[in-house]
């Protein structure tokens, strides 16, 4: 398989004993683990357009199907088998076919740069034009209520060359614009170009990718801290938050604070108060919010490379407060993670991740890290 060309690759699987295409994509990666972009500074691992150890095969679990009957037809030829086994190891199967005519034309993510308006069977987001770190719209089909997420987050603050003035950098001083986007049926990935604006002057550029799949989504920030850009900011920090839209009644719980949880009344409590200062640990550090309106929220973070700072809570329960950028005010709740120091030189690099379901049910300590395990795969040649 390794050498053979990308087009001549799809996957297969028996659809009511029919052996019926899938919605699939092969995504390159880049020498630096993320993926390659055409025009962008970082090469690509591996030959354009051949399969190579470092590609991947997209599909979907729900799409895998019976063993192939070999009494039926199929078009092209049958190289691998794939075998999926889930938690309770029960065994789907998806057929690597080389050279079929057939593609299936499903979309789970349909996506528009041009708008920059994300569309899946499950949400929809439509960015701001002129900055994809700001959201103009969510919604989520199955919730009950009006639009549930106000806003994405971000605040630096930091010392300017002393830390005698703090100051405050907000969206609007974050701004990454789309440079590409690579359109698939299984998620949809923008490269953009990631830059922090000091009295209207770039002091930081770094690179950022937003993959879209159907029930999730990932920001991907990496790059390089010049020192001398560096020594401009004294003691920063960084917080990453989405907030909420008055979601009455809902329930927070994190990694640091599972068997209670913090109620939304627009009142931080004590035991609110417990669940901020218990923190997060980088190596565990989920969130779970629950609207007990057909959407909950997962999220996690994940550090790149040596990048290993320390990890807090970001936790407000707010009926009034207005903190820009939002279109409603209020803090109902606005949950995130804060990143309080940074290395004074050298890599920085991190993913957020964003899960979006009607309702997760059991133990959030069992169902938190299932939500982003892959199902055990098993490949045999045919």
């Amino acid at each position: 398989m390794l050498g053979w060309s990308l087009d001549e690759l799809s996957l297969a699987a028996m659809v009511d004993g029919v052996m019926e295409p899938i919605p699939f994509q092969i995504d390159q990666y880049n020498t630096g683990g993320a993926i390659y972009f055409e025009g962008w500074h970082i090469p690509m691992s591996g030959s354009p357009n051949l399969m190579d150890g470092t590609d991947k095969i997209l599909f979907l679990f729900k799409d895998a199907g019976p063993r192939l009957d070999p009494r039926v037809p199929f078009d092209g030829e049958m190289v691998a088998e794939v075998v999926t086994r889930d938690r309770d190891g029960v065994e789907r199967f998806v057929y690597l076919v080389r050279n079929s005519r057939l593609r299936s034309e499903e979309q789970y993510v349909r996506y528009s740069a041009e708008l920059g308006l994300v569309e899946t069977d499950f949400y929809s987001l439509r960015y701001n034009k002129k900055n994809h770190l700001q959201w103009d719209d969510f919604s989520y089909v199955n919730y009950v209520g009006e639009r549930p997420l106000d806003s994405m987050k971000l605040r630096l603050n930091t010392g300017i060359l002393t830390s005698v003035t703090d100051t405050e950098l907000n969206n609007n001083q974050m701004i990454a614009l789309p440079t590409g986007e690579i359109i698939g049926p299984i998620r949809t990935t923008t490269q953009l170009d990631f830059n922090l604006y000091l009295f209207g002057v770039s002091i930081l550029q770094l690179s950022m990718q937003i993959h879209h799949y159907p029930k999730s989504i990932m920001y991907d920030v990496r790059g390089i801290i010049p020192e001398l850009r560096r020594k401009l900011l004294v003691d920063p920090s960084l917080t990453m938050s989405l907030d909420a839209n008055r979601l009455l009644g809902a329930e927070t719980r994190t990694s640091a604070w599972p068997d209670k949880f913090g109620t939304v009344d627009g009142v931080v409590d004590d035991n609110e108060l417990k669940m901020i200062e218990a923190g997060l640990d980088p190596a565990n550090n989920w969130l779970w919010v629950t609207s007990k309106r057909n959407l909950d929220i997962l999220a996690f973070v994940d550090y790149l490379g040596d990048f290993n700072e320390p990890m807090a809570l970001l936790y407000k329960d707010d009926l009034e407060k207005y903190e820009p950028p939002e279109v409603f005010p209020g803090q109902m709740p606005n949950v995130g993670y804060g990143i309080t120091s940074f290395p004074m030189t050298g890599f920085i690099g991190f993913v957020v991740s964003l899960f979006v379901s009607d309702g997760y049910e059991g133990d959030p300590n069992e169902f938190a890290p299932y939500a982003r395990t892959l199902p055990d795969l098993e490949v045999r040649a045919m």
